[in-house]
This record gives structure tokens, sequence and C-alpha cells, in this order.
């Protein structure tokens, strides 16, 4: 009997864990709340640490998992048969490098939309005071859940993907982060939106460091080291924008000072300790009332690894979706040189420092929506094995669609680097003290690109030549051939393959000079279902180097004869002096 695919919908919403006028509730009134932010008749005293999860499934029979009870504040319902369902995933992908024209350079995120139609509803599950209410009209699940949920914050869908008769445990989880539930409209439809939690912390909303309401009491001397301030939000005034603990700095006007503690005078007054005056070389200031702003530096930190602190530190993100231990070994291994001393004078817009960093740092950054983690990777080339996908046994026949992005070519990079003056704008030539470049004249030949297809980046997170020159090889290295992209279609035991895994693809689409069939080697930028359970859409882009590639092997390695296939493609071997290796496969050459 065939297997018959089938789609789970939970919402998890967060809920106060405390009951009506008990304890630490200081509720009265009627009517009794349903423990939402939205209901709670004690603002004060709602905690957000209960929550349940709604489950929905497609109206009609089946074996459906059931719900799980035992924690009275963290409740799952049994998955609640509603008509209509309906789930469409827009996929997100990645940008390597931040150089693919009409994209972020922190890549796009994916978004998902759920429909459904509206039930009759007699709150069976989640309202502790059913039996305390009187004289209830007959009423709809979704308009009642509307009225007691005006807001989202804190808000996820997780959609299980599976088959008849599957455990939630056994079906694939996609986690994303809810903005928007509209409905119920007049035919009783209600559509949920949500993006990957990485909307979390891209979304244009993050900044660093963020807009702050600090401002002086009294007129300042350029000698003086105490400085008050009145402050709406005391905690921002110790908070850590960078990686310098223990020292604060403060943006006056347009002098920065920097200050190492706060000593509370008064309700909403502090001060500053500490002070060091005119960091920066900037002038004293003397004004009084005038308004005061936090600022961001980073002294010599590895680039991804300011990326790292921005997404878990400065964003509403939860941390726990970003591994540093995944994330330092992929940094430590590929990215060790790229160092950045940087400062951020104004609030800025989390999104665009990651592009920038993306772009400088060498790295790109996704969610995995399997591993329901923020993953990292260099810009470097393939390393280990990789996925076989061939025409005969995993790609669905005719679905094999190639294409070129000319626009993404890069021939020439200048990268502009040792900012002059933080104050100043950060996207100017002349703000910036040098200038590396590396142009590809052959491939500007009027018979191949047609001239120059130029990059350039200005790099405030660039302090060195060496770190700029590496921008420019891992650049140039995978764009300076045309970058294509091939569309496939797979069917449901390939399922696993997502975003940012590296496949050898053999297709009659791809063929050399004479039309003999190529295997090339291309990294899946995005995925989505086409029949849930059936047949999967993924998106790649040729993961081309200009050259081969080896990495110095551990003491104890194989020699060449004696390595395996996996060694030999990641390995490096001295060769004769014939320049081959015994089996006659040619070296390596030194660069």
């Amino acid at each position: 009997m065939p297997l018959e695919a089938v789609t789970i919908v939970e919402l998890s919403q967060p809920r106060c864990s405390l009951r009506f006028g008990i304890g630490a509730c200081t509720a009265t009134g009627t009517p009794k709340c349903y423990n939402t932010r939205t209901t709670c008749r004690a603002r004060a005293a709602y905690d957000g640490l209960g929550s349940i999860r709604w489950r929905f499934v497609k109206d009609k029979p089946g074996n459906w998992p059931v719900g799980d009870f035992s924690a009275a504040n963290a409740p799952a319902t049994n998955a609640i048969p509603v008509p209509g369902l309906d789930v469409t995933v827009a996929a997100g992908s990645l940008n390597a490098s931040g150089v693919l024209d009409g994209k972020s350079p922190a890549g796009v995120r994916s978004r998902v939309t759920v429909t459904m139609g509206d039930i009759p509803w007699n709150d069976a599950f989640g309202d502790f005071y059913l039996a305390d209410r009187v004289s209830l009209p007959q009423r709809n699940f979704w308009a009642c859940w509307a009225a007691r949920n005006m807001f989202f914050g804190g808000m996820y869908l997780t959609v299980y993907d599976g088959y008849v008769g599957d455990t939630l445990a056994a079906m694939r989880q996609r986690v994303f982060a809810v903005d928007n539930v509209s409905g119920p409209d007049g035919d009783g439809k209600v559509t949920i939106t949500g993006m990957d939690p990485l909307m979390l912390a891209t979304q244009r909303k993050s900044k660093f460091p963020e807009d702050m309401d600090v401002r002086l009491t009294t007129a300042i001397t350029a000698a003086q080291t105490t400085i008050r301030v009145t402050a709406t939000e005391p905690d921002k005034l110790t908070k850590i924008y960078g990686n310098l603990s223990g020292i604060y700095h403060l943006k006056i006007g347009s002098e920065v000072l920097s200050y190492t503690g706060t000593t509370l005078i008064d309700t909403g007054v502090y001060d500053l300790t500490g002070c060091v005056r005119s960091v920066l070389g900037t002038a004293a200031a003397a004004d009084i009332d005038t308004r005061c702003q936090r600022v961001g530096r980073y002294e010599d930190m590895p680039t991804w690894d300011i990326g790292f602190d921005l997404l878990t530190v400065h964003t509403p993100m939860p941390a726990t979706y970003a591994d540093h231990v995944t994330w330092a070994d992929e940094g430590d291994t590929y990215l060790p040189t790229l160092r950045s001393t940087a400062w951020v004078l104004e609030p800025t817009l989390v999104d665009d420092l990651m592009g920038e960093l993306c772009q400088q740092g060498q790295f790109y950054f996704w969610w995995d929506e399997y591993a329901q983690k923020v993953l990292m990777q260099a810009v470097r080339p393939p390393r280990g094995t990789v996925t076989v996908l061939e025409s005969s046994g995993n790609i669905v026949a005719g679905s094999a669609q190639l294409a070129r992005d000319p626009d993404s070519l890069v021939t020439r990079v200048f990268v502009y680097y040792g900012q002059i003056d933080p104050f100043k704008s950060s996207t100017e030539a002349a703000n910036y003290s040098a200038v590396s470049g590396r142009i590809e004249g052959d491939v500007e030949h009027a018979n191949a690109a047609g001239g120059p297809k130029p990059l350039s980046i200005f790099a405030r997170w660039v302090n060195s030549e060496a770190h700029a020159v590496q921008i420019l090889q891992r650049i140039l290295s995978r764009y300076a051939s045309v970058p294509r992209f091939l569309t496939l279609s797979l069917d449901a035991k390939d399922r696993l393959i997502t975003v940012g895994d590296v496949c050898d693809v053999t297709t009659k689409e791809i063929v050399d000079s004479e039309g003999r069939i190529l295997s090339n080697r291309w990294q899946v930028i995005s995925w989505k279902e086409v029949r849930p359970g059936e047949v999967y859409l993924i998106d790649l882009q040729t993961y081309d180097y200009v050259g081969a590639f080896a990495y110095w092997m551990a003491d104890g390695s194989p020699d060449w004869l004696a390595a395996t296939a996996d060694q030999k493609a990641v390995g490096a071997w001295w060769a004769a002096d014939d320049g081959t290796y015994p089996d006659g496969t040619s070296g390596y050459q030194w660069n």
C-alpha cells in the first residue's frame, strides 16, 4: 500500500504560568483571562513562562498524533482537523560572498504561509477557568483566538511533514517565527505567515548599538571624569556593545568618551565614572541636555565572530539557534587570519552590518530548517565527499533547468580599507587610507566578458592588506566565471538534501564542448516542496573555484598510494620531480 503524505501544523504561543487572582497574580474582575498577554488583567504580574501548542491537520480521516497534556503550563493538543489546511513555503537562499545582484549579502529568508478554515470551538483545551464562565455563546476557534491574542511576539510555527501513521518525532520538522495572523475573513479563512527565525535577527528593526534616550543633566568640562546623565533604560549604560568587557563608550554630540562604571544617584539619574575624554581624537563636549548614544567597538576579533555576536547578543533571535562551537570550527579552520577592528558610532541595522561582515569576512550564513540552527560556512573550496545526483537514479526526468547570470560575473575587485574617520560615510572611497585590487584581464577580453565587471568593496571591517588580498582571491576564485544556476526536481528519498549542501550533478543538460555529459559540482542555495512527501525542488549554484586546492595533513597520514579517495580530495602530498604522483596524477602547484 503506498504511503500517504501528511502535514501537521503546530502553533506554539507563550502564556502566563500564573493562575487568576492566586499568589503573584493580582487580577480581579470578570471575565477571567485566557492566560494570554492580551486578556491579562494584571499586566505587571504577567510572566509569559507558560505555553500551549495548538496542532492542526487537514480535515480527513486518519491516524493522527495524540497530544501531550503532562505539563499543565505547557500542553500540546491533539491534531485538530480543520478544513482547507494548506502550507506553502517560499524558499530562502544563501548568497556566497554577498556578490549576487538582487539579493541581500545576508541571503533571503524563507517564508511560510498557512491557511485553514475556522471551526466550532468549546474551549475544550487551554482554558483554565471554563467552569467559571457562564452563558457562553456558540463560538469558533479562530475568531476567539484572534480576540485573545493581539500580538505575536514569541510565537512559532512548526511544520511537520511525514506520512499517515508516523509519530511527530519521526516526521521532518521546520520551524518559523510567526509575524502575522490575519482573519478569519467572511468565509472563515485564516492566514498565518512566518519566516525562518533568522527574521528575528535580520528583520529591519534590530540595531547595533540600540537607539536610546540618554542625556546630560548638566554642562561638562573638558577635564571632567565623572559625568551625570539621565537614562530611561539604564541597563544599556553597561551593556557590552562589542568585545571590550568593562570599558564602555559613549558619544556625546561629536565627542566619543569611555567610562568604566555607573553609580545610581536618583531614579533615572546616573554618574558615569572613570571617564576618559576625547577618544578617537574627538573634541570634548560642553553642552547641556545633549543627546548621548552608546557606540560599538570591536578590537582585533575574528570577523565571523563579530557576526555571531551581533546575531546572538544584539537581536531578539534566541541564542540557542546558533552554536558557537560549530561556527568556531569553521571559522578557525578557514578564516583564522581575517580579524577586524572597527567602530560603529550610530545605531545601524544589524541586517546591514551582517551584509558587510559576510562580504568582508568571506563567510555566509543561513537557517538550516532541519537542524533548526543558523549555520555558517566560509567562502572556500569544497572539502570532503559530496552527494552524487544522477539522471538515472535521483533527478526527476525532464526537470533540469540550466540558467546563467552574467550580471553576477566579477572580473576585477577593489577593496578600500583602513577607514580614516568613523564619523564619515563608510561607503566613500575618500574615507579609506588604502586600496587593493585584482584584475582578471583575460576574462575581460572582448570575446569573453566583453569588458570589465567590477566590484568595489568599502570595507570598514578590513584593517590590513593581507585581509584585503584574501577577499580578492576568494571572490574571484568563485565568480571569475559566469555563475550558473541549476534547478532540479528530486523524489522523496533525496529529501534530506538542503541549503548549503554540495552535490556532484550528472545530467544530460550539462555537457562538454564535444557533447559528453559532465559531472559538475554545485551548491544548494534554496529548496522547496512541490508535492509534500513526493517531489522536492532544489536550486543550485555552481561551486566552481579556479585551480585545485589542498590542505596540510596531520602527522602519520598515509602516503599517496595508501590514501583513500576522501583523503586525496582534501590532502596534499609532495609530488615527484616531474610534478606527478606515483599513479600519474598531476600534483598540486605551490601558490
